[in-house]
């Protein structure tokens, strides 16, 4: 599976980068096994840790993240002594909230949830789970919605947590389903940033069974035509047992054929990449541009055209179709050094 990122910056604050991720896909690598491609997103290193983007429905953001759903009838928790406390919380990263408790001491969870509700007009909800636990949720799904908790009298007497990771809460969009005969898909992290990573990985929904994840992906390394004009090489590795052949070096040069797209000139150093421990290699490659593709410590290389058809999304780099020359090995000038003579 191949990943690559368009980043767009909607406004001056960084919290509200758009990061729009391309993912390529081949039939063969996911029908029959699995049927959905997850999206995770690190928001420190490349190492993570990581937080999926995606779950098996559109959800709020919530805090605590393990709280439980509503139940009926709601449970009235413990009661508490927080009339003209204030709550401080933070909508999306930017619209900050300052709930005040009125009524008469002591009032319980339940009562303080209501208040929340009604002082925050719509744009959060608030209830008791079933362990007494407060729990509070935006309206609002998918990953455009964050809460965070940002403190205030109240927050250790609602026993809500006030340091990140625990008061800072993401929500989540649908798991991407996969269709036969699509190779791309598109996936918005409208709460993004560019200094975020991000990695996929297929799920199979009924089995709760994984591929391996992608590499990571960081969000500053974003396209810099749109990826309409990106497809993506692919190249699978065995060894003569037929065991997926991992850490392999596979090369690819730009021939330099001074091509322009959308006013760029494709130009700059070649392109090499380590195959997965499944043995993959990709490339994201500019449409139409000529290259050479190697594979370290074999003689395989290979002159190629990259498609430029709209249609194809995810290529085979040894396609024997995708170029004039259909060889797999060094190619040697037939020079000859010493004519033999007769004397």
């Amino acid at each position: 599976m191949g990943v690559s990122i368009t980043s767009t910056v909607v406004a001056a604050d960084e919290a509200t980068e758009l990061v729009q991720l391309h993912i390529f896909v081949r039939e063969e690598d996911w029908f029959g096994t699995f049927d959905e491609v997850e999206v995770w997103r690190s928001r420190t290193l490349s190492a993570g840790p990581y937080e999926e983007l995606t779950s098996d429905t559109w959800r709020c953001a919530r805090v605590p993240k393990e709280g439980g759903d509503p139940v009926t009838p709601q449970p009235d928790g413990p009661s508490v002594a927080i009339v003209g406390d204030e709550l401080q919380l933070k909508l999306n990263e930017k619209d900050e909230l300052t709930i005040i408790f009125t009524g008469t001491d002591p009032l319980t969870y339940a009562a303080c949830a209501a208040q929340i509700q009604t002082q925050a007009a719509g744009r959060l909800r608030a209830w008791v789970d079933e362990d007494w636990k407060l729990v509070l949720e935006t309206t609002e799904p998918g990953t455009g919605a964050v809460l965070r908790v940002l403190g205030g009298d109240a927050a250790p007497k609602l026993e809500l947590p006030t340091s990140e990771p625990s008061s800072l809460a993401f929500g989540q969009d649908g798991r991407i389903q996969l269709m036969q005969g699509r190779e791309k898909y598109s996936f918005n992290d409208i709460r993004g940033n560019s200094a975020y990573y991000y990695r996929t990985r297929f799920r199979s929904r009924l089995q709760a069974t994984f591929s391996e994840f992608s590499k990571p992906y960081p969000a500053n390394q974003s396209l810099g035509i749109s990826g309409e004009n990106i497809v993506c090489g692919q190249l699978k590795l065995v060894t003569l047992d037929g065991k997926p052949l991992r850490n392999q070096l596979v090369r690819v040069f730009n021939r330099y054929k001074t091509q322009q797209v959308e006013g760029f000139l494709v130009a700059g150093p070649g392109l090499e990449r380590l195959s997965s421990m499944e043995g993959k290699v990709e490339f994201f490659l500019v449409r139409g541009s000529e290259v050479t593709v190697s594979i370290d410590g074999t003689d395989i290389v290979r002159d190629i055209k990259v498609p430029s058809d709209q249609d194809t999304k995810v290529f085979n780099l040894l396609d024997p179709n995708l170029g004039p020359d259909d060889y797999f090995r060094v190619r040697v000038p037939d020079i000859e050094y010493a004519q033999r003579r007769t004397l």
